[in-house]
């Protein structure tokens, strides 16, 4: 009896082992598993203005955002990009959120194709709105750090036909293939593990 009890603890403690061991900073999965991560959205004025919420799994990951109060956008859509911020530091309002540099785009794609790149969210006439999307594009273990941003108008994800007409040459614009033609940053906030 005494043996089996032995062999029994000895088992538990090597369990708990594994899963102490499988303990990954919050934002990467463990083999198999799933993982989350949150941005606060903060706008120019240091207000908060919403959360965005990624839930993945080795599949996909779920992006939900959420503003509420956001009234100097409200009534009409909103580019939502995830931005590289290479240096992890904070969304700087004194620069308008310049800090966190382009969209993130590891594979080098164009927009509308970035790993960054996420569908319009759109702001009720009351500040409030809710999106959630679902995506295959994003690696967990390079999102903390990125920062999420709220534009100031809507992406049109580059989609612009040749019959259309930029600077006398059909189709889209240098702007426009870099960034939708969103225009500036209305709020932002840095990914970390949840």
């Amino acid at each position: 009896m005494g043996t089996r009890w032995m062999a029994a603890v000895a088992a538990g403690v090597a369990a708990a082992a594994a899963v102490t061991a499988m303990v990954l900073s919050p934002a990467e999965p463990a083999a198999g598993g799933s993982w989350q991560a949150r941005a606060v959205l903060r706008d120019a004025g240091g207000v908060r203005i919403g959360t965005v919420k990624f839930d993945g799994d080795p599949r996909s990951t779920t992006v939900k955002v959420t503003v509420d109060g956001y009234t100097a956008g409200a009534g009409t859509f909103h580019g939502l990009h995830i931005h590289a911020n290479p240096t992890g530091g904070p969304c700087d309002p004194a620069t308008a959120f310049a800090n966190v540099q382009g969209h993130w785009s590891p594979s080098g794609m164009p927009h509308g194709f970035h790993e960054g790149d996420l569908p319009s969210l759109l702001v009720q006439a009351d500040g409030s709105g809710t999106g959630q999307s679902v995506t295959d594009r994003i690696d967990p273990g390079a999102l903390v750090g990125r920062a999420v941003v709220l534009h100031i108008g809507p992406d049109n994800l580059a989609n612009i036909p040749p019959r259309y007409t930029a600077g006398g040459v059909a189709g889209p614009d240098s702007t426009t293939l870099a960034t939708g033609d969103s225009g500036g940053r209305a709020a932002c906030g840095v990914i970390t593990g949840e």
